[in-house]
């Protein structure tokens, strides 16, 4: 399953700026701004991001915030980057590499702080009613939800989840291609 067809990058960009190409050069950084609750799925995340060992993303993750994860990505690396971490409720930002390599005290931190505090990053409350038991439904699970479907499915359902607005417009996005039924904010209301 890919997980980044294009509407999950639209999804993820929101407002895409019209280009002629995809960059294939390396020349975006993927920067941390804030870490989700569990760390083991953002080790994960990392070593998924890196293609890097456990020990590798163990000693990256346990730096203070924020965190240049990869100063040199191509912009579709840096985007399934950013994917990755959200799906682990971590905020991050896609920067070119040269402002990060150029970043320095006040700009920078307060142009993070302010990335941080867009309403893509606003807590939502999202209602799983069902996942399907096939494959898609342990990987959609496992991805978004960081469980193994038995456990969610022995929880029982609905299942309530709070995370941020950008996770759960992908997360909703997903599910309907493979099945799931997931509610948010605006479909909860009667």
């Amino acid at each position: 399953m890919n997980w980044l067809d294009t509407e999950t990058k639209a999804i993820l960009h929101k407002e895409a700026e019209p280009k002629l190409s995809t960059a294939k050069v390396a020349e975006f950084a993927l920067v941390l701004i804030q870490k989700g609750v569990d760390p083991s799925r953002l080790v994960r995340a990392i070593s998924r991001i890196n293609e890097c060992g456990q020990s590798k993303a163990i000693e990256l993750s346990q730096r203070p915030a924020p965190i240049t994860i990869n100063p040199d990505l191509t912009e579709a690396a840096a985007i399934y980057g950013q994917f990755e971490l959200i799906c682990c409720d971590a905020i991050s930002t896609v920067i070119r590499s040269e402002v990060v390599a150029l970043a320095y005290g006040g700009y920078y931190l307060n142009l993070l702080k302010q990335i941080s505090r867009s309403p893509e990053f606003w807590p939502v409350t999202i209602r799983i009613d069902d996942i399907p038991l096939n494959e898609s439904g342990h990987k959609f699970t496992d991805q978004f939800l960081g469980m193994r479907l038995p456990e969610i499915i022995e929880l029982g359902f609905p299942r309530r989840f709070t995370m941020p607005a950008k996770k759960a417009r992908i997360m909703k996005h997903w599910a309907t291609r493979i099945g799931a039924q997931v509610r948010d904010n605006d479909t909860l209301k009667p």
